[in-house]
């Protein structure tokens, strides 16, 4: 049960990363090589780790900055379907594709305008996963 529980937690976070449902012919933007603050890198991982890395928290502190949310608010959140929240990360996905070019140095400029992005997500697979959980386990 342990095993299927952290796939499951896995499984719901990687589907609101938007480069893990990117494009197959660049490996979800694995291909895609960039500069992040002067080092090497690519899209998905400036999108798996870099932002987040780069914020400088831990993951109880960026929860721990989340304003409350409603009852409605989370509601709202966690409609729709498992392909509803991959087909809605799928077209972000194709935003954050359309925002860099091969090869570009990315920085500052680029965290402060993804940041409000990542956290969204951050924000939707952590309560859609509430509701999966909670349906697992009536």
């Amino acid at each position: 049960k342990v095993f299927y529980l952290k796939f499951l937690v896995h499984l719901i976070g990687d589907l609101h990363q938007p480069m893990h449902v990117g494009r197959a012919e660049d490996k979800g933007g694995n291909d895609i090589q960039l500069q992040w603050f002067g080092n090497g890198t690519n899209l998905h991982r400036v999108w798996d780790s870099n932002l987040i890395d780069e914020n400088g928290m831990s993951f109880t502190e960026l929860a721990v900055e989340y304003p409350k949310m409603s009852k409605q608010q989370i509601k709202f959140l966690q409609k729709g379907s498992l392909l509803d929240w991959v087909e809605e990360s799928h077209l972000l996905a194709e935003k954050v594709y359309a925002s860099v070019e091969v090869g570009e140095k990315l920085s500052y400029r680029y965290s402060y305008d993804w940041w409000h992005t990542v956290e969204d997500q951050l924000q939707k697979g952590g309560v859609r996963l509430a509701a999966v959980l909670n349906e697992a386990f009536k």
